[in-house]
């Protein structure tokens, strides 16, 4: 039993009141034990109609099935879940003419693909990716073929932003392992007992970086500099050295983690390993999942948390200039608190309205029996404390903190409009979670970016908020969780009904003010333009 609901909540699980009924299937009811299972789906929170209101895309995986002696993947229909305001949310996938079931599928992120001003949505999954092109009619269409989107590889998740700068939006495609079902080849766990086999039984695969060329996409990857294979599961696109550029963090499955930097010749150069971002404090490979970027100490400087693998712990890195990194899990009291559990979706944001960035981690196992870490695992949740340590405040976070589940992707989103974070996660096998934040700003602005002489999402920006003497950073970024995309919209947590100041540092380096912003209300800041406020 759930444990009761207290006044001081932080968050209240809302998905069936909400109309929201989803399940993501990860085969492993045939008993099959294939790696394919553990990976698990992801979530975008995405306006497709254009309203204000965010709505829900929700990947769906699909069936391992035998058929005459051999191992088959299936694929199931994903959901969209339009958001009606006030009166909750209802499934128009069949009615939006995108309920696919061919490809079975994990990560997926939300990019204007054609520039027309309304989202489009990439999803990957084993054996392909697909580009849902919204017509702006209330429908979509798999346009994957016609745009040169072609991937046999064991494609995770994408990002999408403008790497070249070119004003057109390019995707970056994260692969994992170099695996094939197979009935041969059984593993046993630490129990003698028949479970998934480990990946590093398996080489990675080389991701793939797909050049957008106006009229569809063409796979540059041989000549941008990419490791030949890792086995990535998490990535962040963001200029992580604040020089105008967007670079590219990828976080692998007990392989060295990748910080590419974008260079000046259309070339990424490699530097995880000098930045602090290859391996963990004592020098050793994890098991990285979830990955965000924020300012946990507010220095403005763009600082990395990602979740790892049991007996590890998750690493908060802050930024010590340029792209440099420092892993102070240990500092900040994060050392040893998530080692019994393996972690996913993750998200760096405020989610008490204090205006510091919480910690908040859906957990859960990919071995179905261990004698160290069960496989369904509590979430956790942190408070920052002033950006001198972290506080695990699970306990008064709500009563799905206190039920154990196997989480995998997480998206944030303000689903109501109140100028707080809410958090849908998506599950193995078990309803998706939407929980509604309780935490509710008296004051807060929200900004959302629209480049004209840059792409058009502004991924790669930093926007700068000013109220008297405090300043809040955040970045726009692609990617970030696990296998999810979270609100484009940027929000903040204000102390006052003073008026706010908001610098745009544009992918290029431009920057640009728009003063006299009123607390309380949405503002779509225009490149070049002044700022308006969105419907």
């Amino acid at each position: 039993m759930p444990r009761a609901t207290f006044e001081d909540d932080w968050f209240e699980e809302v998905a069936e009141q909400l109309g929201i009924d989803f399940v993501y299937t990860d085969g492993s009811i045939s008993g099959h034990y294939q790696l394919l299972e553990s990976v698990g789906g992801g979530i975008a929170a995405v306006d497709y109609d254009l309203d204000g209101w965010q709505d829900l895309f929700m990947n769906q995986g699909g069936t391992i099935h035998l058929e005459n002696g051999t191992l088959k993947i299936s694929g199931l229909a994903s959901g969209l879940f339009r958001n009606l305001d006030q009166a909750g949310f209802v499934n128009i996938s069949l009615n939006a003419r995108i309920a696919e079931a061919e490809l079975f599928t994990h990560g997926l992120t939300v990019a204007d693909i054609n520039a027309d001003g309304i989202a489009d949505l990439i999803v990957a999954g084993f054996g392909g990716l697909r580009a849902w092109i919204n017509l702006g009619d209330g429908t979509f269409e798999e346009r994957s073929s016609v745009l040169g989107l072609a991937s046999s590889s064991w494609n995770v998740v994408p990002a999408a932003a403008d790497f070249d700068l070119d004003g057109l939006v390019d995707l970056y495609v994260v692969t994992y392992a170099d695996w094939r079902p197979s009935v041969d080849q059984p593993c046993l766990n630490d129990r003698g007992v028949r479970d998934i086999c480990g990946p590093t039984l398996y080489s990675g695969q080389q991701d793939k970086l797909f050049g957008n060329t106006s009229d569809g996409f063409a796979d540059i990857t041989a000549s941008v500099g990419l490791v030949a294979a890792n086995r990535g599961l998490g990535i962040v696109a963001a200029d992580v050295d604040s020089d105008g550029r967007i670079d590219v963090v990828v976080v692998n499955d007990v392989e060295a983690n990748q910080l590419y930097i974008n260079g000046l010749d259309g070339r990424f150069i490699e530097k995880g390993a000098f930045a602090g971002v290859a391996y963990s404090s004592s020098g050793e490979r994890e098991g990285s999942m979830g990955i965000d970027l924020g300012d946990f100490n507010h220095d403005g400087e763009p600082d990395l948390w990602y979740t790892n693998y049991v007996n590890q712990d998750n690493s908060l890195l802050i930024n010590t200039g340029g792209a440099g990194f420092v892993n102070s899990s240990d500092v900040m009291g994060l050392g040893g608190v998530s080692r019994r559990w393996v972690g996913f979706g993750t998200h760096l944001a405020d989610f008490d309205g204090d205006g510091w960035q919480d910690l908040f981690v859906a957990n859960g196992h990919v071995a179905y029996e261990r004698l160290d870490s069960p496989y369904y695992q509590p979430p956790q949740l942190f408070a920052n404390k002033l950006g001198r340590s972290a506080e695990d405040v699970s306990a008064r976070a709500g009563p799905y903190f206190a039920s154990d589940r196997s989480g995998r992707g997480s998206a944030k989103v303000d689903f109501d409009n109140d100028g707080d974070w809410d958090i849908v996660i998506m599950h193995q096998n078990e309803p998706v979670a939407v929980l509604r934040n309780r935490n509710s700003s008296e004051f807060w602005i929200r900004i959302q970016l629209v480049g004209t002489e840059v792409e058009r999402s502004g991924v790669g920006a930093k926007v700068t908020v000013e109220q008297g003497d405090t300043e809040e950073n955040s970045w726009r970024i692609g990617g970030g969780s696990y296998l999810s995309h979270s609100d484009s919209r940027m929000l903040y947590t204000l102390k006052s009904e003073e008026p706010v100041v908001a610098t745009v540092t544009w992918p290029g380096g431009s920057r640009e003010v728009f003063e006299n912003l009123t607390p309380n209300r949405t503002y779509t800041l225009i490149q070049g333009r002044k700022s308006y406020d969105a419907p």
